[in-house]
């Protein structure tokens, strides 16, 4: 993983560029309801963005200028995900009621209060907080990014495709900075076995805390339940586990595993593309 360039991201960082892509041709090429499904979960939690950034905002984490100015332009960008989705998705007939986004956020707020809590007392306790929330935004970030990647492989439809492929690249450059300050962050050892005890106890995937668990076990199953899937999980894995203090790293897998074990059979459609 090369060094992320704060100062140029920071100079270039903007929505993402859909101008050239005629949203009206949508309709032409069906989506599948699994599709229709993921997107949807996806657009939810790209909107539930600005709420992450509510609670990041209230840590220790804010302490760190440069975290704080990566923020500012990664909430904007992924504003702009979830208000991408969306309009691919009305454009493509689905309805959504005005009120949806503020509905799923009202539904995990006691959730986001709870974990707001604990941060704040982890900053009381150790300064190392920020390696925890480093090293769970490359988690998050390179899992989202994966599973864009997935839906833009194995859908058939083409402006689907290059859509996903244009929000993974916004992903690809905000989980690079995720884990290079994650890496700087956990050479302490104090830091590692913080960030070790938070991770191990309380990660969830992406989407976990704000999405019932079932939605969440959907999703899990949907993007890695197939063979492609566990190599992807593996690559995962494995790529957090580089990170100082974090060889144990094999959360994906597990979780993956556990959704299939809890729901049995792959998903439909899943079991052709093997």
């Amino acid at each position: 993983m090369s060094d992320f360039n704060l100062a140029s991201y920071l100079e270039h960082s903007k929505k993402v560029d859909v101008s050239d892509l005629d949203f009206t041709d949508a309709p032409l090429h069906p989506l599948s309801q699994d599709e229709i499904h993921c997107l949807t979960y996806m657009m939810e939690i790209e909107a539930h963005t600005i709420v992450y950034l509510k609670g990041i905002l209230s840590t220790c984490a804010i302490r760190d200028p440069r975290t704080t100015s990566f923020l500012s332009c990664w909430a904007y960008e992924e504003f702009f995900h979830g208000h991408t989705l969306r309009r691919f998705l009305e454009a493509s007939g689905i309805s959504f009621s005005p009120a949806r986004v503020a509905d799923v956020q009202k539904e995990a707020s006691w959730r986001d209060w709870i974990e707001g809590i604990g941060s704040s007392l982890i900053c009381q306790i150790s300064r190392h907080f920020h390696a925890v929330y480093l090293t769970w935004g490359a988690i998050s970030e390179l899992t989202t990014l994966e599973g864009y990647g997935v839906l833009a492989e194995r859908t058939q439809h083409s402006m689907l495709a290059d859509l996903l492929r244009r929000l993974a690249k916004d992903e690809r450059r905000h989980f690079s900075f995720y884990y290079n300050m994650a890496r700087e962050h956990l050479l302490p050892r104090a830091a590692q076995k913080l960030t070790t005890a938070v991770i191990k106890y309380f990660w969830m995937p992406v989407g976990g805390g704000v999405k019932p668990d079932s939605e969440v076990e959907w999703m899990n199953r949907f993007v890695l339940g197939d063979s492609r899937g566990a190599e992807i999980a593996a690559r995962i894995d494995a790529t957090i586990a580089k990170l100082p203090g974090l060889s144990w790293f094999d959360r994906l897998k597990r979780s993956r595993e556990d959704s299939l074990a809890r729901l049995g059979k792959l998903a439909p459609g899943l079991a052709a593309s093997d």
